[in-house]
């Protein structure tokens, strides 16, 4: 049998006391694999599709927790090779490593970048050191944009005008190379030294970016995005999204734990105190909406009916937090190869068509925040630096410590090249003013603790250790520097309330 791609093992939630996993492989030819080896069980494979040539298939795990944290070795019946995780202790906060923006959008950066794996590496050293027990990637694992210079049919499309391209039919072969093109690419991407070898032994949660389907999906025009060819792509990537990523059959859709009444693919995941709110942001992304009504309320109402957690980590593939670069874009026009950037500003939150559903997002995290005592805290990446933000709210008198404070940890790119000096240098201008988002919410770009700086133009990944206080420490490690920044991030704790004595 020829494996073209895994193992990668998913995380799906906590459950009975176990860790609900799956671990996914896909093949090149037409054999079936065996059962996977499992703390002396013996797991069946389950078939989710093909892709291409991939054929792609899964085993579900239910991994016990026990009183100590423990590595757990499997291993395919027949096959010399074993790989091993490592799970936390039974009521263990588990830690996290969270990366983004794994690949090159131009492949002049790729042939021009020396080590592309320096940070995969580093993040593979920290894991010896101190495994880690969840790996969280948070967008753009694929970089698909090459399709449009890899398929010859979508190179004559784009040779056509604006009107002609939105009536053009997909040809079925065309929809086979499109197909093959995502299937392909996430085999090389996915299947990468070190990157293969960390997905193999960390159980990972993944959710998708524009990249994943190509640069600024779902912020073209209406008539454009449903267009057949465009249409086409989308169904392809969409596909090979949910095999690769998700772990799930494309058909029918039910090992990933999605919320209800809903579209896309967000999900709400809990680990004991800890929950993990994953939004997708593509699934149903036009120029108007980011999700849709029917979607934000099952997110909402699925937060409504959460009680106990202590930190809320909230997934946003794009930064909720980040300087409003609306008139960035004219200097950004002047400078030659920013394309790429300038393209992501469209689909910023900060953008004008977007900033209802960040003012309702951000009043809804402050409201359970509140509501709860949990400290809410979001995770990005996309714009190709690490960032610290923060959300402030003095809108009400709190009973809780820290509750209206969201902080946001943007951690980008893990492999795609950092922006010029320029852009960081313009960044840094921009970054230095507060933002009012609504009568006593403030939006702003802190600079990271010891420094003097808001933005590091460096490939970086960023751990999450929780300690015996409920504090986490979130530490960026950036190529090319020997200690990694911190930010300490402390949990909520109820405020004493002082008794104000009558008039005499």
């Amino acid at each position: 049998m020829t494996r073209v791609c895994g193992p990668i093992v998913g995380f799906r939630g906590e459950e009975a006391g176990s860790w609900q996993l799956t671990v996914m492989m896909a093949y090149g030819d037409d054999a079936d694999p065996g059962a996977l080896s499992v703390d002396g069980r013996s797991i069946p494979p389950q078939a989710l599709g093909r892709a291409g040539d991939a054929r792609v298939f899964v085993w579900n795990l239910a991994v016990p927790l026990h009183e100590a944290a423990r590595t757990v070795p499997y291993a395919l019946a027949g096959d010399g090779t074993g790989w091993a995780f490592t799970v936390p202790s039974r009521g263990q906060t588990p830690r996290v490593a969270y990366a983004s923006c794994n690949g090159f959008s131009v492949p002049g950066d790729m042939r021009r970048t020396e080590d592309k794996y320096v940070s995969w590496r580093s993040l593979a050293g920290e894991h010896a050191r101190l495994p880690f027990h969840l790996l969280l990637l948070g967008g753009d694992q694929i970089y698909a944009d090459g399709l449009w210079r890899a398929i010859d049919e979508l190179g004559r499309f784009n040779d056509q005008p604006r009107t002609q391209r939105q009536l053009a039919l997909a040809s079925p072969a065309l929809a086979d190379a499109v197909e093959r093109y995502y299937a392909d690419t996430y085999c090389q991407r996915l299947g990468a030294s070190p990157v293969a070898e960390l997905l193999a032994s960390i159980p990972t949660l993944m959710m998708w970016d524009d990249h994943d389907i190509f640069d600024g999906w779902g912020s073209y025009s209406d008539a454009e995005q449903a267009s057949d060819v465009l249409q086409t792509i989308f169904r392809a990537a969409r596909r090979c999204f949910l095999l690769f990523q998700l772990h799930t059959g494309p058909d029918a859709p039910g090992g990933w734990p999605a919320l209800p009444e809903q579209r896309g693919f967000n999900a709400l995941l809990r680990l004991g105190g800890l929950g993990l709110l994953v939004l997708d942001l593509r699934s149903e992304r036009t120029q108007r909406q980011i999700l849709s009504p029917e979607s934000w309320n099952t997110v909402f109402a699925a937060l409504e009916a959460t009680t106990g957690l202590r930190h809320l980590l909230v997934m946003s593939s794009i930064p909720v937090v980040h300087p409003d670069l609306t008139f960035a874009q004219q200097a950004l026009d002047a400078l030659p190869g920013q394309q790429d950037l300038e393209d992501d500003l469209h689909d910023q939150w900060n953008s004008y068509s977007h900033r209802v559903e960040q003012l309702r997002l951000l009043h809804r995290l402050l409201d359970f925040a509140e509501a709860q005592g949990t400290r809410v805290t979001i995770l990005s990446g996309d714009v190709h630096v690490a960032a610290l933000g923060v959300v402030e709210s003095t809108r009400r008198p709190s009973r809780w410590l820290n509750a209206g404070v969201i902080n946001q940890l943007t951690s980008s790119p893990i492999v795609h090249p950092p922006p010029s000096r320029i852009v960081r240098w313009l960044l840094e201008q921009l970054g230095r003013e507060s933002r009012t988002l609504d009568r006593g919410i403030t939006l702003q770009m802190l600079q990271f603790p010891g420094t003097d700086y808001r933005f590091i133009a460096r490939r970086n990944w960023l751990s999450l250790d929780f300690d015996d206080q409920g504090r986490i420490w979130a530490n960026w490690f950036v190529d090319g520097t020997e200690q990694p920044l911190t930010k300490v991030i402390h949990p909520c704790e109820r405020l004493q309330q002082v008794a104000i004595p009558s008039p005499q």
